[in-house]
């Protein structure tokens, strides 16, 4: 039986560390890395219609803000843009805009049904926003189409704005 007093001989003392290193270092694979977009926006473009002809319109000095959401300014008027990403809110089924153009507001209510999906072990969940319908006012905007009511992690496009023509 050995003396358990004793020093360990400089042998066995080293293979002990080294044992440790080993075993942790097996433990800290490295994961790999989520590339799959993760930001889920929805895709708008502003339209004006010119006879049977769609053209897109490039907004100077627009504001869009979240209503509600007052830290969400979007657009800081200086900025010139014919897209926006508008950002769903996760946490209620609805979501509103305003959008200040030409010293007219409009409004934006954006309705959806939210759903959690699993993008990847690497990548974890998102939100997802199902079944989108538009409601808004009409001082700028003439109409809006919905072109794809799925609001995911895609670049499509989701509506189109369509603005009267001045």
């Amino acid at each position: 039986m050995r003396d358990i007093n004793k020093p360990v001989s400089g042998r066995r003392a080293g293979v002990v560390p080294v044992l440790v290193l080993l075993l942790v270092a097996a433990g800290c694979q490295y994961a790999p890395k989520c590339l799959e977009p993760y930001n889920v926006l929805l895709h708008a473009r502003f339209v004006t219609q010119d006879g049977s002809r769609e053209k897109d319109t490039l907004l100077v000095n627009a504001d869009i803000y979240g209503i509600g959401r007052e830290d969400t300014l979007l657009t800081s008027g200086k900025e010139s843009f014919s897209k926006i990403d508008f950002p769903m809110d996760p946490n209620r089924d609805s979501c509103r805009f305003a959008f200040r153009y030409n010293g007219l507001t409009d409004t934006l209510l954006f309705l959806y049904d939210r759903s959690v999906r699993l993008l990847s072990y690497e990548c974890g969940f998102i939100m997802e926003y199902g079944n989108l319908q538009v409601e808004y006012t009409m001082h700028q905007i003439d109409s809006v189409a919905v072109t794809d009511s799925l609001v995911s992690n895609t670049d499509d496009e989701n509506i189109k704005i369509y603005l009267f023509r001045h």
